[in-house]
């Protein structure tokens, strides 16, 4: 009884800790650029030495993701949102990226790097960590865009609210689904690189002529 009663506050530390070192990496982000932020400097921030960060974190890149889901609260609320509305699968598709493409604009280089850098292949575990660390933050979704909020990458993500227009008179097919996916992929990835290596872009115009793109595209 003592040992479980252990165990169960050494598991309650750990979060608290892990909690610390993700606000503290938030923090940082809010002023300085991704590559400039280091463990030493979120270690330090957080009340710990460098070292204690990897007892909680695989490395920097997990913790930066981690980090990154902070500024999710806005579009996960905006799903919740849509969640509630049984739109038609079109609307909801279009609705869903309009509500992206907001969140994304604003923090170009954070969701850049979360959807399309080097440790953006398994996105599920981020997401899960996150959320078990940050309950309150979680929103409820209904059972399709939880699917897709949960999706393992940007492309599966994307697929899930693509999959859904077949059986709506437009473009997509089962022939063509993939092929078109990807290539709504690729085209976000390129609005949000345009974004990134020039923020004073007007990020509405951006968002119009993505969503008109993915019209023309799907056929809508």
């Amino acid at each position: 009884m003592i040992m479980r009663l252990k165990e169960a506050e050494n598991e309650m530390l750990k979060k608290e800790n892990r909690r610390r070192f993700i606000n503290a990496a938030k923090e940082l982000m809010e002023y300085e650029n991704l590559q400039d932020i280091s463990v030493r400097k979120i270690a330090q921030k957080a009340g710990f030495h460098n070292s204690t960060t990897y007892l909680y974190f695989k490395n920097l890149d997990q913790l930066i993701m981690l980090a990154s889901m902070k500024y999710f609260c806005d579009y996960s609320h905006a799903l919740n949102i849509i969640s509630q509305r049984s739109l038609p699968p079109i609307d909801n598709f279009m609705l869903i990226w309009a509500c992206f493409l907001d969140t994304a604009l604003k923090e170009p280089f954070i969701f850049y790097n979360f959807f399309f850098g080097k440790n953006s292949d398994n996105l599920y575990d981020i997401i899960k960590m996150y959320y078990d660390l940050f309950p309150e933050e979680r929103e409820q979704f209904s059972k399709d865009i939880e699917a897709m909020y949960f999706g393992k990458d940007f492309t599966e993500r994307c697929l899930f609210i693509l999959r859904p227009l077949i059986s709506e008179g437009t473009s997509v097919t089962e022939e063509n689904l993939y092929m078109l996916n990807e290539i709504s992929v690729g085209y976000c990835k390129y609005k949000l690189e345009l974004k990134c290596q020039d923020p004073s872009l007007d990020s509405e115009k951006i968002k119009e002529e993505t969503l008109s793109a993915f019209s023309y595209l799907f056929g809508l």
